[in-house]
């Protein structure tokens, strides 16, 4: 469901300058946007919050004194200025900017041509290594972007389904913030042993891995790739590698006509009993009754 905000709510108030002019309190919003709130379980690792639209307002303006979670806008068109701590910057339609918690914040429209844009508001820890593993710790502003479409798909699978979504928004949010890396021609690729064993496991999900093998291609041992990977991503690598194999199968599943003993052996399963046991065990159904449900993921 999209929420409309206007007028005030709990710790959040909405005026006009003209009329109220400047106060500071906890956090102070003028404008008017349609959002998703994320309803699933989090944890101090991964916790979305918000995600939507906000629509051209002249007196569109933000202000916080601290903020409490990172900040994902793209400009969709118009303009406007952000502040960070002591950075200014002029913002444009095509632009994108991250903003972190704990630190100050204030932006707002250009009065002429106000701002559209598209933005996340995620809490995490996660959040801060997906950024350091990119080399992405101090930008602010990635100029002439041009994309949205990451924060889009965000904005419609909290949308479609805030209590279930939490599974994937860890992944999306993670190809977002490795395009970001990319156009702004950053290669920072085997910097981190976390992202170099999530890196492993997402190349070799057709393959049947052990954690033994995730440790190797780092050259660490099990018990401090396993440190590194939960530290950064909330989850052990064996995990991960379990529940991006499970999405993967969900996804053939219900997108493909391929029969369920070729799924498995393209899964890297050595029969379909292995597979179907694997599935069951992780969604509580059989891959069979998945494909039978009239539910797309």
């Amino acid at each position: 469901m999209l929420y409309w905000r206007k007028g005030k709510e709990k710790n959040v108030h909405y005026a006009t300058r003209q009329k109220k002019g400047l106060f500071m309190i906890n956090e102070r919003r003028i404008g008017k946007e349609e959002y998703a709130i994320y309803t699933g379980p989090s944890s101090p690792a991964f916790s979305p919050q918000l995600a939507g639209i906000t629509w051209p307002f002249p007196f569109y303006e933000i202000q916080r004194s601290s903020g409490s979670c990172y900040v994902f806008e793209y400009i969709i068109s118009g303009q406007g200025q952000i502040i960070q701590d002591q950075e200014t910057c002029h913002v444009k339609a095509g632009d994108a900017y991250i903003l972190r918690p704990g630190h100050y914040q204030h932006y707002w429209a250009d009065p002429k041509d106000p701002w559209k844009k598209v933005w996340l508001n995620v809490e995490g820890s996660m959040v801060r290594h997906m950024l350091s593993d990119y080399g992405l710790d101090d930008t602010l502003v990635i100029p002439d972007l041009g994309d949205g479409s990451f924060l889009f798909s965000i904005v419609d699978m909290i949308q479609k389904d805030p209590v279930h979504c939490g599974k994937k928004l860890p992944l999306l949010l993670h190809q977002y913030i490795s395009f970001l890396s990319d156009f702004l021609g950053h290669r920072t690729l085997g910097k981190s042993p976390a992202l170099a064993m999530k890196n492993f496991i997402e190349e070799n999900l057709t393959a049947p891995i052990r954690i033994d093998d995730i440790a190797d291609s780092v050259h660490l041992s099990r018990s401090r790739c396993i440190h590194l990977f939960r530290e950064a991503y909330g989850i052990t690598p064996y995990n991960y590698y379990l529940s991006m194999k499970l999405e993967l199968a969900q996804s053939m599943l219900y997108h493909t006509n391929l029969s369920i003993q070729i799924i498995s052996e393209r899964l890297g399963f050595p029969c379909y009993e292995h597979f179907s046991a694997f599935f069951k065990k992780q969604t509580g159904i059989s891959p069979a009754q998945y494909r039978k449900r009239d539910v797309r993921q």
